[in-house]
């Protein structure tokens, strides 16, 4: 461990994934950078995902660490605790069934170094959980490398034209602390949305890379895969943000987020519902619910001119067509998908 450079905390919220995180352990064991500490937070695990950590990192001598069994609280309540616990100067997340490019941490962290940043980012791939990729990050999202405003970044993360993830960024910690930025409670979608946006808010600058940082396993079985309604946390979490932006006096990204970010929220997850398999029936009833019709078609345009982009606009005309022939596209969709993963 070479103390000349940054000390980086890499915290690994966990949950079940005892067939998964020895890889990810792996890639960050793996890491060129020298001076990383490693914090798991075992949220709750029924299989052996704690014996498993313990056991890798236990048989290891480069990083220090430190593995906390918890009750389940949820991935943010996991995610707070690796914060509180984390000595570095940055702060480097990654979920605990997904791995890391093994320069990852070092071209973020001289780059943070290098141009003053509080924040850098790059992209991430999906990938089958045998490596395969499924969806490259550059079809999903643009990536225009450079030093940013992080007014700017935020503008366009906000709308979808360019995205970070937990997996592929860096966060000076000083930033997290000072402003007491947290992930909420019980929020189970979008939290990491909201966390970014407001870091990014509070930042000075911030560094975008057009490469590839980390990679993200699609699992259908996964917590996040499952039809359920608690996927409106998602919306949730961005009508926090806009009261957020409105007890800061920011009244162009409060109409932002009302005019095109909120709407978006609504039109992701009634798609993710039909995506993952929700009820017909049930799903009918949501998506012809006046309210959320209203909002949906509010979005007129699309700011994404990706693969992804360009399909999640034909998906919303089809919606305003017919939800019924939508939801059959989405499943549709969603079978192919699981036969190429």
């Amino acid at each position: 461990m070479n103390s000349d450079k940054p000390l980086v905390s890499v915290v690994i919220p966990a949950y079940d994934v005892e067939k998964f995180i020895p890889k990810t352990l792996e890639s960050v064991l793996k890491q060129t950078y020298e001076n990383l500490e490693i914090i798991v937070v075992n949220d709750g695990s029924v299989d052996k995902t704690g014996v498993v950590v313990e056991n890798i990192l236990g048989n290891q001598n480069r990083f220090p660490y430190k593995v906390i069994h918890k009750k389940n609280e949820g991935v943010s309540v996991a995610r707070n605790v690796g914060i509180e616990n984390a000595k570095g100067k940055y702060l480097k997340f990654l979920d605990g069934d997904d791995w890391l490019e093994p320069d990852a941490v070092q071209v973020l962290v001289e780059t943070c170094e290098k141009y003053n940043c509080e924040i850098a980012f790059g992209g991430q791939d999906v990938v089958s959980s045998k490596g395969r990729v499924l969806y490259k990050y550059n079809e999903s999202y643009v990536y225009d490398e450079g030093l940013k405003n992080p007014r700017e970044v935020l503008r366009d993360f906000l709308v979808g034209k360019s995205h970070i993830s937990m997996n592929s960024s860096i966060f000076l910690k000083s930033v997290v602390d000072k402003y007491e930025i947290r992930f909420t409670k019980g929020a189970k979608f979008g939290e990491d949305n909201e966390f970014i946006s407001k870091f990014l808010y509070f930042s000075n600058a911030a560094y975008m890379f057009n490469r590839k940082f980390s990679s993200v396993v699609y699992r259908h079985n996964s917590v996040t895969k499952q039809a359920t309604l608690a996927v409106f946390h998602n919306v949730g979490s961005m009508k926090r943000l806009k009261r957020f932006f409105e007890l800061n006096n920011e009244s162009e990204l409060v109409k932002l987020l009302e005019e095109y970010v909120i709407p978006k929220a609504y039109a992701w997850t009634i798609g993710n519902l039909a995506y993952n398999g929700y009820s017909f029936r049930k799903w009918i009833k949501i998506a012809r619910a006046p309210n959320i019709r209203k909002q949906i078609l509010k979005l007129k345009r699309e700011y994404n001119p990706t693969k992804m982009g360009k399909e999640m606009k034909f998906v919303l005309r089809m919606y305003a067509i017919s939800p019924e022939l939508t939801y059959v596209l989405l499943r549709t969709a969603n079978i192919i998908f699981r036969l190429k993963a």
